[in-house]
């Protein structure tokens, strides 16, 4: 749905069964009546119901209304969206008309608006073939009551706008661990996901908000955190909520720009004041519909953090680095190349061994039988060159057949190593595991349609290596926090347990006899103490998670709806005690990314 304004130089014209001198109307029922303390309203669908109140805003083809005489019960909402559908003769009221409408209530679910999309492209494995399907995220959504049907409309005057009620979800200023608890009463109090459906409709204000997500100035939404609810030990080093255990952060919320705002994307950490406007639900989450357009000069710029600069001795340097879907044959691919050699060759002083993720083929997406990259990987070598950087080799093996390590269908994603020319380091071997006859045969191999880890034998000196290069499988299919799943659900969990699982056993049957030093990085798509990563921490080669030796608050490689997590990870047998990591805040708090994801660098010294 798009917002629309409040179109004030419309007359008001009479809908066909539009209110006039015989209309008899019906006793009002009381918004609060219809919207009820739960998530879905408790009248019947088929009967028509009168309401009153004053418009607070518009939203698609419809418009809000709230109740001028609230029930004082915070548990049900006060505000109601009216859908007329598309009569030709229904004007929309301005905001600040008081109106009286007859309608029948109903649960309406949102379409899906981009990134969400109504289908999806499917890759079938093994093959170059590519359908698309119909994607199942809509049903996962939950409602929105709304009144819709109407056959009785009036304005009635005008009022003052209800006082916006402050942002204040439960686990906004204490740890909560959970959207809802199944199976009992609904409780704004002390559940957030029934603390917004309280609100379902109603104007609130966000007070001095501070943008925590980094969008295309194009994009409607972006998310926010009230500056009073991000406690000092949930900031990042650079000031933005850092994920940890048992804590959801409900107080992070997604803001929709107003209709006519001139496209612009603030800076993470910029502040917005006061935000106020309309909550309402959209792709999964809850969002507030701002009611004025903002003035980007006003704004207060980010606060200045001083943080001490990376620095990297003499020792052995390893870097992670995912490359976000890197293929020559991608629009802007020069300018990317040239970009991810610059932070190479500068901000992480050209290491010795550079694992990368997300390397499609050299025809990049779409249906062919293409699985090479060596077009791409060459031009990357040769960017870094470019940049001032030393040579590099490349360690790459393209699948053996199209479409069978996941990602974007047709891009043929896979994970590359690159070994610096001088580093004094010889390779003896190197493999594409679980790359076998079952690759496409889900019961049999975990890695089946998924990317397949990359291993590299070497040796630097007197000293025995084994690098893995990772990409374990993503969230996709994960209940969301505000659907309808009381409980989410990470159904990706397993699937990379299992991976996890396989992975460590086939690496203990390798290497427990005569250990080398295992080093494992990539992207691991969950965090070190993740249920689906146990089996790293809990394997007999002593596999240790390396944080950012310079504290926890700097340890974060990726930025998702607001929230900084570390996904990716160095993960060392029995470390030495000189083995350090970094997380270089690069590219995902950054405006202008080169990837999502930022890079960690290990250093042994």
């Amino acid at each position: 749905m798009v917002y629309l304004d409040h179109m004030r130089g419309l007359m008001l014209a009479a809908l066909a069964v539009s209110a006039n001198a015989s209309t008899a109307w019906a006793a009002d029922t009381s918004i609060a009546t219809i919207q009820g303390a739960d998530h879905k309203t408790t009248l019947p669908t088929n009967a028509d119901v009168t309401i009153s109140g004053v418009v607070t805003g518009h939203f698609g083809k419809g418009f809000f209304v709230q109740s001028t005489q609230p029930d004082g019960d915070a548990a049900t909402s006060e505000a109601i969206f009216v859908f007329p559908g598309n009569s030709p003769t229904f004007a929309i009221p301005k905001r600040g008309d008081t109106v009286r409408v007859t309608g029948k209530p109903d649960e309406f679910q949102p379409f899906p608006e981009p990134p969400i999309f109504p289908t999806r492209k499917v890759a079938v494995c093994g093959t170059a073939e590519i359908n698309e399907v119909q994607s199942d995220d809509r049903k996962t959504f939950l409602p929105i009551t709304q009144l819709r049907s109407v056959t009785a409309f009036e304005v009635t005057g005008t009022a003052d706008l209800p006082a916006p009620i402050d942002f204040n979800p439960p686990g906004s200023t204490n740890d909560i661990a959970f959207a809802d608890t199944p199976n009992t009463p609904f409780d704004p109090v002390k559940h957030p996901r029934d603390y917004f459906e309280s609100l379902e409709g109603m104007r609130v204000v966000i007070r001095d908000a501070i943008v925590v997500s980094r969008k295309e100035p194009q994009w409607d939404n972006f998310w926010v955190v009230p500056a009073a609810a991000l406690g000092i030990d949930e900031k990042s080093a650079y000031g933005l909520p850092l994920g940890k255990p048992g804590h959801i952060f409900p107080e992070i919320i997604s803001v929709h720009k107003a209709k006519g705002q001139p496209p612009f994307a603030p800076s993470v950490g910029t502040h917005m004041g006061d935000l106020t406007g309309i909550m309402s639900y959209e792709n999964g989450v809850y969002m507030v519909v701002l009611d004025e357009l903002i003035d980007v000069s006003s704004l207060r710029a980010p606060d200045v953090i001083e943080v001490p600069a990376p620095t990297f001795g003499e020792g052995i340097r390893i870097a992670t680095y995912n490359a976000e879907n890197m293929s020559i044959a991608s629009d802007g691919a020069t300018e990317k190349f040239k970009r991810i050699a610059g932070q190479i060759t500068g901000d992480l002083n050209s290491p010795s061994v550079i694992g990368l993720q997300e390397v499609q083929d050299d025809d990049g997406e779409g249906a062919t039988s293409a699985t090479s990259a060596r077009l791409t990987i060459k031009a990357l070598i040769d960017a870094i060159g470019a940049a001032g950087g030393p040579g590099y080799k490349a360690v790459a093996l393209d699948p053996v057949l199209p479409n069978t390590d996941g990602g974007a269908p047709g891009g043929n994603i896979r994970t590359v190593f690159l070994v610096r020319d001088d580093a004094g380091l010889t390779i003896k071997t190197s493999e594409r595991l679980f790359d076998t006859d079952d690759r496409c045969d889900r019961d049999a191999n975990p890695f089946a349609s998924a990317r397949k880890p990359l291993l590299l034998e070497a040796t630097i000196g007197d000293s025995r290596y084994v690098f893995v290069n990772l990409h374990l499988s993503s969230k996709l299919g994960d209940d969301g926090l505000y659907t309808n799943a009381e409980d989410p659900k990470s159904a990706s969990t397993a699937g990379r347990k299992r991976q996890a699982e396989r992975l460590v056993a086939e690496l203990e049957l390798r290497y427990s006899a005569d250990r080398p030093t295992i080093i494992l990085m990539g992207d691991f798509n969950d965090h070190a103490d993740a249920e689906a990563l146990a089996p790293f921490r809990s394997s007999s080669l002593g596999f240790t998670f390396l944080r950012d030796h310079r504290g926890e608050a700097f340890t974060a490689s990726y930025a998702f709806n607001g929230l900084r997590e570390a996904i990716d990870h160095f993960v060392v047998s029995e470390a030495p005690d000189k083995a350090s990591a970094t997380y270089m805040n690069l590219n995902a708090d950054a405006q202008d990314q080169v990837s999502d994801h930022n890079p960690v660098v290990l250093e042994i010294k």
